[in-house]
């Protein structure tokens, strides 16, 4: 069981709310994960569109599917009965969720106004019961802390066999300390179906919610399917919950100081961190997201020495080596510099430099020591889209003032806190790095319910 969603489960345990302690009873989640006996049909939307795309599929300039194949689609996943208008319009029909979810699942990706299927992907497209639990580990669809628990509470409603029930949800988010507002006043139910809503999506999308024959009639339970897949997303491979993973111990007696500069932004975006030399590259990508504030939902990739490492092919014949036993400390040995690509489709390249190694008496935690400013929103298009939502923003007049501000889900732009980046860091490093926790792929825009937990707002 991943730590985080063993976290939410024991807080829920200790609740004096006699809805959420059945929650967690009916979810049976001291037993294993349910077999799914028709894996195939299941994820048959994710198999249709890998095998689709192929061996590539051009997108519009917009970076949409065409026309042409949203409504083969809509078609051929039995869609159209519940489409508007024409549905050949991706941005208008469930053919986006399904396309932005493969590609944070690592199913798919853009390049150069493409959409290829990765690795991974043309691994999966005839194997549906290892597409299966690739979609289960990759549960709940979440881009933020208050997604996720959201995601995870909806998992547990699903898996205890639950009507949808909103206000659940809310009574769950506001147990686990979140609030809605700046007022700190309770999650309302429709803010906590919004922070749920991409998980949500994914099973109604995989037509695993029995709709009811008209709106006024009674709410229908989930499929067993739905219930197995969600057992499956919460319990994992593994169905050992009795203690919580063991806080890393990091028996390196050297460290790394590193600077991390966000190229093309000005004035500069830049941290500076101290991680053990012991580090991978796949656990520095981790500490990277915090420490520079991205979400993590994208596909990334270093470059050490002519060498790439991450989510990445075979990429113009490129050597390729594995970030999961690759070291920071290796890396700094092998070049005084390099860089770690974040988003493929946006292009955040980050410029990293080895300032100096340092002795150690005892062990190391990823720590940052500085740094400045906030990164930009996630999918604001690179360096160039960045500045044009500043100057936007910045004129009050301009036509896309008011949609581009309603985008951002803020009223004010919060730039980022060292100690609160500190904080975040090392919560990860005493629960999440040691359950190997990966990130997927997308090109969503969005904006992030409004959540707000302690000092630490919830923004994009």
């Amino acid at each position: 069981m991943d730590p985080e969603v063993y976290e939410v489960v024991e807080q829920l345990r200790s609740s004096r709310s006699m809805p959420l302690l059945r929650l967690v009873d009916d979810a049976r989640l001291d037993g294993p994960p349910d077999p799914e006996l028709d894996a195939a049909a299941v994820v048959e939307p994710y198999r249709w569109l890998l095998a689709r795309v192929g061996d590539g599929l051009r997108l519009t300039p917009a970076g949409y599917l065409p026309p042409a194949v949203v409504t083969e689609a809509m078609s051929e996943l039995g869609w159209l009965r519940n489409a508007w208008g024409k549905g050949n319009r991706e941005e208008h029909t469930p053919v986006l969720d399904l396309r932005e979810s493969a590609q944070r699942f690592g199913l798919v990706r853009k390049n150069r106004g493409q959409l290829l299927v990765t690795k991974v992907g043309r691994g999966l497209v005839e194997d549906p019961d290892g597409l299966w639990w690739h979609v289960a580990d990759r549960l709940p669809d979440a881009r933020s802390a208050p997604e996720r628990h959201a995601g995870i509470l909806y998992l547990l409603a699903v898996a205890a066999g639950r009507v949808a029930d909103d206000s659940l949800l809310a009574d769950g988010m506001t147990e686990l300390g979140w609030s809605g507002g700046e007022a700190r006043q309770p999650v309302s139910a429709i803010a906590a179906f919004a922070a749920a809503r991409d998980t949500w999506a994914l099973f109604d999308r995989l037509g695993l919610l029995p709709r009811s024959p008209r709106w006024d009639a009674p709410k229908l339970p989930p499929a067993p399917s739905a219930i197995a897949l969600a057992r499956a997303a919460l319990l994992g491979r593994t169905t050992t919950t009795s203690s919580m993973p063991p806080p890393p111990r990091w028996g390196s007696e050297q460290a790394v100081e590193l600077t991390v500069t966000l190229d093309g932004i000005d004035p500069p975006v830049w941290r500076r961190i101290v991680v053990p030399d012991s580090l991978t590259l796949r656990e520095l990508h981790r500490v990277l997201q915090i420490a520079m504030g991205w979400q993590g939902y994208h596909l990334h990739l270093f470059d050490v020495a002519g060498v790439l490492y991450g989510d990445v092919e075979d990429l113009d014949r490129r050597p390729l080596g594995d970030e999961a036993t690759m070291t920071v400390g290796q890396a700094a040995g092998a070049a005084a510099a390099f860089s770690y690509e974040y988003d493929f489709g946006d292009g955040w390249q980050h410029e990293i430099g080895v300032r100096q190694m340092i002795a150690s008496l005892g062990p190391v935690t990823p720590h940052v020591v500085g740094g400045a400013r906030a990164c930009p929103p996630e999918d604001c298009g690179g360096p160039g889209g960045y500045q044009h939502l500043l100057d936007v923003l910045a004129n009050p007049a301009d036509d896309e003032h008011a949609a581009l501000l309603d985008w951002i889900g803020a009223t004010t732009i919060r730039t980022a806190s060292t100690s609160q980046t500190r904080t975040r860091i090392w919560s990860w490093s005493t629960s999440t790095r040691a359950a190997g926790v990966t990130r997927r792929d997308s090109s969503r825009t969005g904006t992030a319910p409004p959540f707000g937990r302690g000092r630490e707002e919830c923004s994009v």
